[in-house]
Order: C-alpha cells, then structure tokens, then sequence
C-alpha cells in the first residue's frame, strides 16, 4: 500500500518534469521492490548488529545489477536519483526542531555550528594542497558529506557544484562503509573508557554521519545520549542549507569565473539547490505544530528528537536514491576515483580531525562553560 500511494505522488511529480506517467510508475514499482529486498536485508539481526544496514544494501542491489545483467532502459529512466534524494532532504527538515534545539542550547550550537565548518574547510585545503586531489568537486563533495551530516550534505553540495555522479556515488559509498563502522565501534569505545553519556551523545551527533545511525548509536549507550546525540544531529542539519548556498557562491565566483568577469545574482540563484526551502519551510511548520501541541501529543509524534512521522519516510526515499545511484554506476567509471587512494585518504584524516575536535568542543562546552545546563538532561 505504500508503495503504491508513493508511485502514485511521485508520478504527479514526474509530470511536472515531463516524463512518462506510466512509465515512470512502473519503473518507480520495480525500484521500491528492490527497496523492500534491501530494507529485509538491512533489518536482518545479524546485519544490523554490524551496522550493514538497508542503505548499504539499496546501493549493492542496485549495482549488482547494473554491473552484471544490466539496468533495463525502463528501469534507468525512472531512477531519478536527484528527484528522491531531494524529496527526502525536505522530509528531513520536518526532524530539525527549533524548540528541541532550545532545550539543549548555546553547548550544542557550538558543537554542530562551531566544530562543522572548521573540519569542512580544513579538509578541502587538505585535500587541494596536500593530497592534490585531481577533482576539485569530488574534494568538496567528500569534505562536506564527512563533515556536516553524510549524505544528505553530498547531495546538496553536489548539485551546488555541480558534481560528476561517479563522485556523488563515491563519496555515499565512503559515508555509509564509514558510518557503518562508526554506529557501532564509537559506542563500544564510550562504554569502555566510562565516559559520561551527555559527553558520548554529543560525540556521536557531532561525528557519526546518517541521523539513524546517530540514534542507533546513541541509544547504545542511554536514553540521555540519545537525546543528546539526536539533537546535536539536529542542529547539525541545519548547516546543510547554509553548507549548499556558501558552496554554491565559492563555486561561481572562484572556481568557474573567468578572470575579469563578474558573477550576477542570477547565476548563484540558478545554483541555489532550491530544496533548501523546502526544507527550511517543513522545519519551521513542524516546529510550529509540535511546540504548541500538548505534551502526551507532542510525543506522539517526536519522541527524542525523532520525528516518528517524517523519519520512516525520509528512509523509504533514501533508500529508492540509493536503489537508483547503485543501478546508474558503473564500476569501470568508478574505479579512476580511487586512483591512489586519495578519496579513503581524505576521509580518514578529515573525520580523524572532526573526532578530536568535536570530543574536545563537547568536553569544553557541556562540562567547563555550561555544566548547569548539561546537569539539566
């Protein structure tokens, strides 16, 4: 039944964007069906004890296939990468709670607001002088996804500028293998070394990539890190908007200007991932609803952070993305990507620094400056 009434919405959707109604609802058919495959896989007890979870398998399924049999032509033209990938970047606003932002505060603000930039820039200058890079984009792209909030902030970076989908799908492929890992090694070490569950929260919401894999790991450890780390997350999306427009401008006025000319409002706008204002409108809308319902309503519908609503089906659009990437990669296109190693490289030192910085900006912040408030959670 889902399956059916998403066909049936994104097809008005389709549309809009002059494609073939019916074709496109049956290649939509075909994809989630593969969606439901790697959704029973990823949920499988084993896979989900080691973090192998239904995204990784949608971008497996999906280029299995490609690279063996081959995508079917109906299947290629209705995976619309782009057009689900958005879709579940707006229902991702719906989770970013100004009032939930409040109640953790200025702590929190200056883990997600503070630590984010500093490790985005850090890691493009590292990868553009140190490891030279031989794609600027794919730098940035991997820069942002790393630092700001995975895949989320890869594909709104990418289309701001104006990436190659090899890169796109290579910088996923790093964020979900590393991701994995993370949601399960990072708890495992909080618990080891006793550390304070607000102080591992905050760790994990200002490090671990996918807003799941943050409360996943959070609620390894308790229900204060939990609500600790799914808020952190929560202030932390709100920089993809902010991460899409400074890329956007960065790109038209120093990377593909000519020397001498100027670049007109225009242009930066055409740029603009326009999704932002979807998402920033389902925040502010969500925000407004969920703050002036009752308590026992509220948490009905938010329950830690964790919009019970917007959650499941921002999932179910990933996963029908990540379906659509894994069909439309080829592995040969690829594999020049990896040439030397240098994109595993730049991730692995880029999320190094973002670990000591954010543990030591959480430390600082909810222990030396505003232990009132932490003793609060």
């Amino acid at each position: 039944v889902l399956g059916l009434v998403l066909g049936a919405l994104c097809t008005v959707g389709a549309v809009f964007m002059g494609m073939n109604p019916g074709k496109f609802f049956v290649s939509f058919l075909i994809i989630y069906a593969l969606c439901v495959l790697a959704n029973i896989l990823g949920n499988q007890k084993t896979m989900r004890l080691y973090g192998i979870n239904a995204e990784i398998w949608s971008i497996a399924i999906g280029m299995i296939i490609a690279n063996t049999i081959g995508t079917p032509k109906l299947v290629k033209d209705g995976a619309q990468v782009e057009y689900f990938i958005k879709t579940g970047l707006v229902l991702l606003g719906a989770e970013v709670l100004f009032h939930k932002i409040l109640a953790i505060g200025i702590p929190g603000i200056f883990v997600a607001w503070v630590v984010t930039p500093i490790v985005l820039i850090s890691t493009f200058i590292f990868g553009q002088k140190v490891l030279k890079m031989p794609s600027r984009t794919l730098n940035m792209v991997i820069s942002a996804d790393m630092s700001v909030c995975g895949t989320s902030a890869a594909i709104a970076t990418a289309a701001a500028c104006r990436a190659k989908k090899e890169e796109l799908t290579l910088s996923v492929g790093l964020s979900l293998t590393f991701t994995a890992i993370m949601m399960v090694a990072m708890p495992a070490f909080i618990n080891w070394v006793g550390m304070p569950e607000v102080l591992g929260g905050a760790w994990i919401g200002g490090t671990v990539d996918a807003t799941g894999a943050v409360a996943a790991a959070g609620a390894f450890i308790g229900p204060k890190a939990l609500q600790v780390a799914a808020t952190v997350k929560m202030i932390q999306n709100v920089l993809i908007g902010v991460t899409a427009f400074c890329v956007a401008m960065y790109w038209c006025a120093k990377v593909d200007v000519q020397e001498g000319q100027k670049v007109s409002a225009m242009e930066i706008w055409h740029r603009f991932p326009k999704f932002v204002l979807g998402f920033l409108t389902a925040s502010i809308v969500m925000s407004v609803v969920s703050s002036s319902l009752g308590a026992d309503v509220g948490k009905m519908l938010v329950d830690n952070g964790i919009n019970k609503i917007s959650v499941p089906l921002r999932g179910w659009f990933f996963a029908l993305a990540f379906v659509s990437i894994g069909l439309t990669t080829n592995f040969r296109e690829l594999g020049k990507y990896f040439k030397g190693g240098k994109p595993i490289l730049l991730y692995v030192c880029g999320q190094s620094l973002n670990l000591a910085l954010t543990l030591l900006m959480a430390w600082i912040m909810f222990y030396k400056v505003f232990p009132e408030i932490t003793a609060k959670i």
